[in-house]
């Protein structure tokens, strides 16, 4: 008997002190969505290699990060190139600084 009334002591005695506030701090905000490219006849592809044969996914993604999301399930050899007027060219230093943090985000 001793023992059940000592167990009901203490959890009486947690129970008093753990009568604190919890004080609750907000959501940060969602990032903003990605900006459309300048230049309205742009748009990103998706690339990548198999099989020594150069592939790509022949879609027009809007944003640098959507081209990458649909390249990074082909495995370890794909990348983004971007298409104007209809004219592919390699990314800007600005435009692989996302993809490159895209890849290799933590």
């Amino acid at each position: 008997m001793r023992a059940q009334a000592r167990r009901h002591e203490d959890f009486a005695a947690n129970k008093r002190r753990s009568k604190r506030k919890l004080i609750r701090t907000a959501e940060p905000p969602p990032p903003p969505p990605p900006a459309p490219p300048a230049n309205p006849n742009t748009h990103y592809e998706a690339a990548w290699s198999d099989s020594w044969q150069h592939r790509r996914c022949m879609h027009k993604h809007r944003t640098l990060i959507e081209a990458a999301r649909c390249a990074q399930p082909r495995g370890c050899g794909w990348y983004v190139f971007a298409v104007e007027n209809d004219e592919g060219r390699q990314l800007s230093e600005e435009e692989d600084e996302i993809v490159n943090g895209f890849r290799f985000r933590r």
